[in-house]
């Protein structure tokens, strides 16, 4: 379901004005005419419907009117908040991984350096705004109901162990510990922190780092994955064991 991100200063207003890039969306990729209404969203989450009054040669004037009521989900949907602390990759990787995050519904993406990260901080110039351009332009098109904190890359080393992280795991390629991700999840956390490796992996020195934070590991299982795959992977298997904990039934004995 594509939808419209209203601007960040939006404040309840009931008519606004839009031009640039939001009018280019609105009239050029969604080609609404004057009377059409679009799905739309504020930075908070807050749904609504957005109407054009007039489309004018650069701006346009809109309606903002309460969303029409819908049908109540029957599925059991938990307030989960995830956050992604993703080790830089190379090249345009890191692209795909805001936009595929976004449509997960993460609510955070914290960009990390690590020993083999093959980008450097000289390299980033420019970067933070595309990111936030792409995670806007995927919020739009997935209809999810979350644009996900984008923050500044930081050091791995520089992670300290904080109630900020809630239920914390790093996903590796060897299976360093014993507890099943099923056990890790077992009391549906509402904050569920996911660390994922840049292509050269982590490093035994960030490993023991982790774990000494309080990150626990998650074998990856066989296989090698790329970094954008493992970490929608990840994402999607942390979301949804989450979502059916309630539905979880002892196997009778037979």
């Amino acid at each position: 379901m594509r939808q419209f991100l209203l601007p960040r200063e939006y404040a309840g207003e009931a008519r606004i004005s839009l031009a640039g890039d939001d009018l280019h969306y609105l009239t050029r990729v969604l080609r609404l005419r004057e009377g059409d209404a679009v799905p739309a969203i504020d930075a908070g989450g807050t749904r609504y419907s957005l109407r054009l009054l007039h489309i004018g040669a650069a701006v346009c004037e809109a309606a903002v009117e309460p969303a029409p009521a819908t049908e109540p989900s029957p599925l059991h949907e938990p307030d989960l908040r995830i956050t992604l602390l993703q080790c830089l990759p190379k090249g345009p990787k890191m692209d795909s991984i805001v936009r595929q995050a976004t449509e997960a519904g993460v609510a955070r993406i914290v960009p990390l350096h690590s020993e083999h990260s093959l980008l450097g901080s000289g390299d980033l110039s420019g970067r933070q705004r595309r990111w936030e351009r792409i995670a806007r332009e995927a919020l739009q098109q997935s209809g999810n109901q979350r644009l996900p904190v984008l923050e500044q890359p930081r050091p791995l080393m520089s992670i300290r162990a904080a109630e900020e992280w809630g239920t914390a795991l790093f996903f590796h390629e060897k299976p360093l510990g014993n507890e099943p991700l099923h056990e890790l999840l077992a009391h549906a956390p509402s904050r569920v922190s996911v660390l994922i490796g840049p292509e050269g992996g982590l490093s035994p020195a960030e490993v023991d780092f982790l774990e000494q934070a309080g990150f626990r590991p998650v074998y990856l299982g066989e296989g090698v994955l790329k970094v954008d795959t493992a970490a929608i992977a990840a994402v999607a298997v942390v979301k949804q064991i989450v979502r059916e904990t309630h539905a979880w039934r002892p196997i009778s004995e037979k």
